[in-house]
């Protein structure tokens, strides 16, 4: 990404990003995720735990990936659609 495109997607994510997320459905698979993942921890051994910590790293930086992904998606549609 160029650096103009680095700072929209970071604007984007930090203030509108959140503003598409439908808040309570949101909110409660999030609720479902912490519960779910404190009670998975409780039953882990140490080995067990650190694999489960670098899966959770891996995981969001495959999020990460993705989401910069669909932001440059989106602004190639956008950027089409401006030629149109």
């Amino acid at each position: 990404m160029t650096d103009f495109m680095e700072l929209l997607y970071n604007y984007a994510r930090t203030n509108r990003f959140p503003g598409c997320l439908p808040p309570c459905a949101y909110k409660e698979v999030t609720q479902i995720e912490e519960r779910t993942l404190s009670a998975l921890r409780e039953g882990l051994s140490a080995p067990h735990a650190a694999a489960l910590e670098r899966y959770q790293d891996a995981s969001e930086e495959r999020r990460t990936l993705e989401l910069e992904a669909m932001f440059l998606a989106a602004f190639s549609v956008a950027r089409e659609l401006c030629r149109a």
